[in-house]
């Protein structure tokens, strides 16, 4: 069982600048907030105003099995591209993850599937800067043929280069997880826990007279996460009781936004809380704490939230609503600056209505990792 508390306050660097492919291709894990393994990887790129191309989208999922007809592999680049091309990114670079060692073979992996990406990004009139494979190592590229620079033993990476970049990303507070794995066994049910919280929940329900008492009650109990990363099973099933109601979990949300201190003690509580969630309990606190995570960059743990909050699920629309934005590769600005402009009392009573124009629902067709742009190239 992993540590509730170990999902710590995850941070990128404002600025570091990726200016070749090895540390690019170094940046990734970070990027992700894990180290893929037999994954295709695309970063969409803009140019943020001042010339530079920044990172609009990056967005991670498994390598298809070899045995795809060419009709396939042109459906699954088309799927993985879309992302690319709502996110208005204006260039993209791919790179494929895998254990295989090119100067053995002589052939790049998964070469039929990249051709299929850079035809259909080419459809969307977006350019393709480079196409890589690597295997940890080194990396080879799909598009350069000249010995110098990318000789077919692969051109190795350098371990200097890696402690750089992950020493960066340290600094800024990031946490990358080992594995994928390990980003959904942070946020994975608790049975005991479960089990607790499931004989107390009831004492916490919405009662049939005073309403309007036990929503500002539940509001201040969420609050009280901020300085609670350890909640009791009781306030735990406090939370959960009333993240149920819209207006609760709407107002909370509010607060949450406008007031981000001591958000790692409010990240850790609310992980708690997922953890300990019955069936039916879990989507709410699931979303609420997805978009704690999405709105400090972290697309890589919000997703894992949002995971959970499907299956509890599959109709919850704000889970929808944020998982549709954080595949779109809008930044997690869109949140805040949604929710600026909603006033407390649209919260508390009614009327609100976070990132209006949101409705499409992500598809299950094609599991993706997706997360916030976060570097310049």
């Amino acid at each position: 069982m992993s540590n509730p508390n170990a999902n710590a306050l995850s941070a990128v660097p404002e600025r570091l600048t990726l200016s070749s492919p090895d540390a690019f291709v170094a940046a990734i894990p970070h990027l992700l907030g894990f180290p893929p393994r037999d994954s295709v990887v695309l970063v969409g790129l803009a140019e943020d105003g001042s010339g530079q191309q920044t990172i609009r989208l990056t967005q991670r999922f498994d390598r298809p099995n070899a045995g795809l007809t060419a009709e396939q592999l042109a459906g699954l680049a088309q799927a993985a591209t879309d992302s690319m091309a709502a996110s208005a990114s204006t260039s993209v670079i791919i790179a494929v993850f895998g254990d295989e060692n090119p100067a053995q073979s002589g052939v790049l992996p998964a070469i039929g599937l990249v051709d299929q990406l850079v035809d259909a990004l080419d459809v969307r009139e977006v350019w393709v800067k480079d196409a890589l494979y690597t295997n940890g190592a080194s990396r080879w590229s799909y598009g350069c043929q000249n010995p110098a620079c990318c000789p077919i033993e692969g051109a190795p990476i350098a371990d200097e280069l890696r402690t750089m970049i992950a020493a960066e990303f340290a600094g800024a507070g990031a946490a990358m997880a080992p594995s994928r794995q390990a980003l959904v066994e942070e946020v994975a049910p608790d049975a005991t826990s479960i089990e607790r919280v499931a004989e107390l929940i009831p004492a916490h329900a919405d009662p049939a007279d005073g309403l309007e008492g036990w929503r500002d009650v539940a509001i201040g109990q969420i609050a009280g996460l901020r300085l609670d990363p350890a909640p009791s099973p009781e306030t735990i099933a406090a939370v959960l009781a009333g993240l149920q109601d819209i207006r609760v979990r709407d107002t909370a949300l509010w607060e949450l936004t406008h007031d981000s201190s001591d958000w790692a003690n409010t990240v850790s509580g609310l992980n708690a809380a997922l953890r300990s969630a019955p069936d039916g309990y879990v989507a709410p606190v699931a979303t609420t704490l997805a978009i704690q995570q999405w709105t400090r960059g972290d697309g890589a743990r919000a997703n894992a939230c949002l995971d959970r909050a499907a299956a509890d699920d599959p109709n919850y629309s704000l889970a929808s609503m944020v998982s549709t934005a954080i595949g779109r590769g809008l930044p997690p600005s869109s949140w805040t600056e949604v929710m600026q402009q909603l006033d407390r009392t649209s919260c508390r009573h009614g009327n609100s209505a976070p990132m209006p124009g949101i409705t499409a629902r992500r598809s299950p067709s094609m599991p993706m990792t997706a997360s916030s742009p976060t570097l310049a190239i």
